[in-house]
């Protein structure tokens, strides 16, 4: 990766923390409803991840942020996925995609369940992605995807994969937000995917001691998971991952907030959530110095 791109992060990488809480913060907030699928509360944050993409100076893709779908036709359900895109100067026609889900499951009488966790953090985390690449131009092209109706069948991931802005096989990587700013009981944040890269599960074992890796084999904290998850089609990787394309899932478990109406910004911990930004951060600087036949190597 060329110098200058390290020496522009190293000025900014703090100077976008504060925006972390304020979007996780906004983006739960009451006025949101809860943001489910459909809802005006929905419609909030549209308009809220909107004006973040135009403030990052984020290209929009077919005219427009926003990638309307339908996924049930009795009765019809439209949901509406936010899309935007980066260009890179290295491989241009390369692409990761990060996707992190926008909506939550609303309003029931007077109790909000505001998902400030889930997953208000995973946005925020892809809005401060966007922003740390902004200031030189990275390697790969970025695609930033807020997806809609993930809640009620991973819909806006499908809907992407069934209607791709750009050819699937240009797409090298899909790194999954979820859940990142609340431990689970065991304290721990998740990275699911990474078995094929070990040299990224090295240095992040190495650096980061609240990370639990999850796969299939491996000896110590790379352990087979013997949980009741599916993680590989756990959240919105899931379509990606079934339509070929490798994908990295940075997610929690369930922890005693989740799917509560006490999953609110106050209780987010805060330290933990730099934690999971670190790692998140660390991978795409890791990612951005492998060529793409590293990352897809049977596309190549």
């Amino acid at each position: 990766m060329p110098g200058q791109f390290f020496a522009a992060i190293l000025l900014i990488a703090f100077s976008t923390q504060a925006e972390l809480l304020t979007d996780i913060q906004q983006l739960s907030d009451a006025d949101m409803q809860g943001r489910k699928s459909g809802t005006a509360g929905a419609a909030l944050a549209r308009q809220l991840i909107a004006e973040r993409f135009a403030l990052l100076q984020l290209d929009s893709i077919n005219n427009g942020y926003q990638q309307p779908f339908v996924y049930s036709s009795r009765p019809e359900k439209t949901g509406i996925n936010m899309l935007a895109s980066r260009q890179g100067c290295t491989y241009p026609n390369h692409y990761i995609v990060v996707t992190a889900h926008y909506d939550h499951l609303g309003q029931h009488g007077r109790k909000v369940f505001y998902g400030a966790d889930d997953n208000a953090s995973g946005v925020a985390a892809m809005l401060e992605l966007a922003a740390r690449l902004k200031y030189s131009c990275p390697v790969y092209s970025y695609i930033f995807l807020a997806t809609d109706a993930e809640e009620t069948g991973l819909h806006g991931s499908k809907a992407f994969i069934a209607a791709p802005p750009v050819p699937l096989n240009s797409i090298v990587m899909n790194l999954n937000l979820d859940m990142i700013s609340q431990p689970d009981r065991r304290g721990k944040l998740y990275l699911t995917g990474a078995r094929r890269y070990p040299a990224l599960v090295s240095q992040l074992d190495t650096n980061f001691s609240h990370l639990q890796f999850l796969h299939h084999r491996g000896p110590g904290r790379m352990a087979r998971d013997n949980s009741r998850y599916n993680w590989p089609n756990a959240s919105d990787h899931g379509p990606f991952h079934r339509a070929g394309i490798p994908y990295l899932f940075f997610g929690g478990q369930e922890h005693a907030y989740y799917h509560t109406v006490q999953d609110t910004w106050q209780r987010i911990e805060p330290a933990f959530l730099d934690m999971a930004m670190q790692a998140i951060w660390q991978t795409v600087q890791w990612l951005e110095q492998q060529p793409p036949q590293t990352l897809r190597p049977y596309e190549q």
